[in-house]
């Protein structure tokens, strides 16, 4: 367990920037009408939102196992 909770705030970190691609990627579909298809800026909205949903949980898992071992 010990092992995961090393490599979290880089899977953290990771994510992160995951996220940001993802965003400025649907930000760019959306800006440019007729390069993408509807379904596309939908799947990279959706992609988005997951994985803001995988850093919340990293964070949290983060947040929470660093107040366990300072206690």
């Amino acid at each position: 367990m010990s092992a995961f909770l090393s490599i979290v705030p880089m899977l953290l970190l990771i994510a992160v920037i995951a996220t940001a691609i993802v965003l400025f990627a649907g930000i760019i579909s959306m800006a440019s009408d007729k390069k993408f298809s509807p379904a596309f800026r939908n799947k990279m909205m959706r992609l988005r939102v997951a994985l803001q949903g995988v850093v919340v949980i990293l964070f949290l898992i983060m947040v929470f196992s660093s107040a366990l071992t300072a206690n």
